[in-house]
């Protein structure tokens, strides 16, 4: 049979068509650039550890403790997907940071130990997905801390031995999702310690040789995440050891070198979630020393630096729990510590000082 022109010339336009149809391709991850792996090179090269994700980009960056320079701080602002920058104890100032920029999915940065001040974090809170940030030791003031209030992802924030007082807490009331906050050594007082309520996410603190004796703490009775607190080388007293009693959810407390003595105890015992419990260098004999033993899921306890002897060990023995009790500097003796150390075998009894190197 002979085809008409007009019925030829379709077939062979369909034909030709879908002869020449192919499906859609399928996008695929694009691996890193020239560039990027340039820099990468001179970047391990220099020292740093890196991470890369499943397409090859660098996503995390690690010079800590280590030499670094202006131009290896630029060759880190050229990568596209920088998740995480650790520089602590690096040789970076403010100057030297403006180089790697704000990148845009920035989580953690970390500026422990350097020379960066306040001033640069009008540039770092920039990087909005800023999840962790870390500062120990710079020079970073109430005022700088305005800027703060925009990183609205942050979970963590470390101000250890900065000049932060707490005065400008308000500013940061955007930090909603904030869980763990640092302030060891800061000039940090107890006038502003109420001002942390508003933080109910928060899982831990660190007061550690601040300006507070605890009387406030009574104000942050909402802080119910609360899990790990360190107030230690500071004034806490008896007093507020009993505004604790709302937080039934600790499980490390770090009471060393505070104000608090024997009447504490009993307070300290209705904490029962608590698994480790310091209670060095404080005024802490004998006497009500057996409270302790109402704590069932402390497995790490430390009453070195009391008045504790021989007698009061041993009303320890229903503790049998623990893994490390430390009794060093106190009136326990080799015979105390033995006698103890056969009703809680699987206890380590550490009973000498053993200075560290």
């Amino acid at each position: 049979m002979r085809l008409s022109p007009l019925l030829l010339l379709c077939t062979l336009v369909i034909g030709c068509t879908s002869g020449s149809t192919s499906s859609p391709s399928q996008p695929t991850a694009q691996g890193p650039t020239q560039d990027e792996r340039a820099a990468e090179a001179m970047l391990v090269n220099a020292g740093a550890r890196i991470d890369k994700d499943a397409s090859g980009a660098v996503v995390l960056v690690d010079f800590s403790g280590k030499p670094i320079d202006e131009n290896l701080m630029k060759r880190i602002g050229t990568l596209p997907k920088l998740q995480k920058l650790l520089l602590r104890g690096c040789p970076v100032d403010n100057a030297m940071l403006k180089e790697v920029g704000s990148p845009k999915d920035l989580q953690v940065l970390d500026l422990r130990e350097t020379q960066v001040t306040g001033t640069a974090l009008e540039q770092i809170c920039q990087c909005t997905q800023l999840k962790n940030l870390q500062f120990r030791g710079n020079p970073i003031t109430d005022a700088d801390l305005k800027h703060v209030g925009r990183l609205t992802e942050l979970k963590v924030l470390g101000l250890d031995e900065t000049a932060v007082e707490g005065a400008t807490l308000e500013s940061l009331a955007g930090l909603k999702q904030l869980e763990e906050l640092y302030l060891f050594g800061a000039p940090f007082k107890e006038a502003n310690l109420a001002k942390l309520a508003p933080f109910t996410k928060l899982k831990r603190i660190r007061l550690r040789g601040t300006k507070i004796d605890g009387s406030s703490f009574e104000a942050l009775a909402e802080l119910t995440a609360l899990e790990d607190l360190d107030v230690s080388e500071t004034n806490f007293s008896d007093a507020a050891v009993a505004h604790l009693l709302e937080h039934n959810g600790l499980k490390k407390l770090n009471l060393w070198a505070t104000k608090i003595t024997d009447q504490s105890l009993p307070n300290v015992a209705q904490l029962t979630s608590l698994e480790w419990l310091n209670l060095d260098r404080n005024s802490i004999g004998d006497a009500q020393i057996e409270e302790l033993t109402k704590l069932p899921n402390v497995t790490w306890l430390h009453l070195g630096s009391t008045a504790l002897t021989n007698d009061g060990l041993q009303k320890l023995a229903p503790m049998t729990q623990l893994k490390t009790l430390i009794v060093t500097r106190t009136g326990v003796t080799g015979e105390g510590a033995a006698q103890l150390a056969t009703k809680l075998p699987e206890t380590e009894i550490q009973h000498v000082y053993m200075p560290e190197n």
